[in-house]
């Protein structure tokens, strides 16, 4: 299971198909999971807080939200959300392709506004909060989204279309006016490729030294690159990434707890048990019968 995958675990009543590549889907922190992990995608990411606070990271700095905010994530960029203690947050996703928005023939949209999202010097992801620049302008341009994806109209991919252009235009004209510039630190390629890996394979047995190679490094050179970017070692941050997966699939799927934690990259149940209730404060039996109970419940 991906990472959209694991964030759209619901019924895609608002996914369009592949010839018009956008998904627009609502979530909850913690009553859908509790933590979405660090990742990253070649789609452009909108996340609107509709009700409630939680905590996002955005390229490994962490933003508190709130209701009303909207988290703006460029393709390729890391980024993370999990529950701000004492609170629950609903928020919608809005996940689209650029390259749907880009003509055969290049012109100068393409060329000079939506290709360079797409390179490593691209911008950085940002919060964009009430009262700031045209941000009223920006949340009509989500409703819009929202009806037009909800009742699909004769045509709609033609206004969905417009409405991605006009945010595009809204965005890039906040960054240019707020956006400070200087230089930044930047995240390893070869390592992002590693987290894209645990992403697709966590469930699977993952060394050290597959991933150096991977990346073309020594061990000793990889764990050292590793804990500098991501301020942990590989095997703690792959141990939470499939803790994180686990609790999703105890929280939503009918698998014991036995074959979950096997399915999570997991060999001994035992050892699985203790490094999760070392995280949640409590043990697999436990989290479930909890997420059960909170199926339904009001935020």
């Amino acid at each position: 299971m991906d990472i959209l995958q694991y964030e759209n675990r619901r019924e895609k009543k608002h996914h369009a198909d592949t010839r018009f590549p956008y998904n627009i889907y609502p979530c909850s922190i913690p009553v859908d999971f509790r933590q979405v992990p660090m990742h990253w995608h070649q789609e452009m990411e909108l996340i609107s807080v509709k009700k409630g606070a939680g905590m996002v990271s955005l390229d490994l700095q962490p933003f508190a939200v709130e209701a009303g905010d909207l988290v703006v994530v460029f393709p390729g960029r890391l980024h993370s959300i999990r529950q701000k203690p004492g609170f629950s947050m609903e928020y919608e996703n809005i996940i689209f392709r650029l390259d749907m928005l880009m003509p055969a023939m290049p012109d100068v949209c393409s060329a000079d506004f939506l290709m360079p999202l797409l390179t490593e010097d691209g911008p950085l992801p940002f919060v964009w909060r009430k009262g700031e620049g045209e941000y009223e302008k920006v949340q009509r341009e989500v409703k819009e989204l929202d009806w037009l994806s909800g009742s699909r109209p004769f045509g709609y991919p033609l206004a969905m279309k417009g409405c991605f252009f006009h945010l595009l235009y809204l965005i890039l004209g906040n960054l240019q006016q707020n956006q400070e510039e200087g230089v930044r630190p930047r995240m390893d390629k070869n390592i992002k490729q590693v987290l894209k890996e645990v992403e697709l394979r966590y469930g699977e047995s993952l060394t050290i030294r597959e991933m150096a190679e991977l990346c073309g490094y020594s061990p000793s050179h990889f764990m050292r690159v590793f804990r500098q970017h991501m301020g942990a070692s590989f095997v703690e941050y792959l141990n939470d990434y499939r803790l994180i997966m686990a609790s999703h699939q105890l929280a939503h799927g009918k698998e014991s707890i036995s074959e979950i934690a096997q399915h999570s990259g997991f060999d001994q149940t035992s050892y699985f048990n203790r490094l999760f209730k070392r995280k949640y404060g409590m043990t697999p039996k436990e989290y479930r019968k909890e997420a059960c109970g909170s199926v339904g419940r009001v935020l």
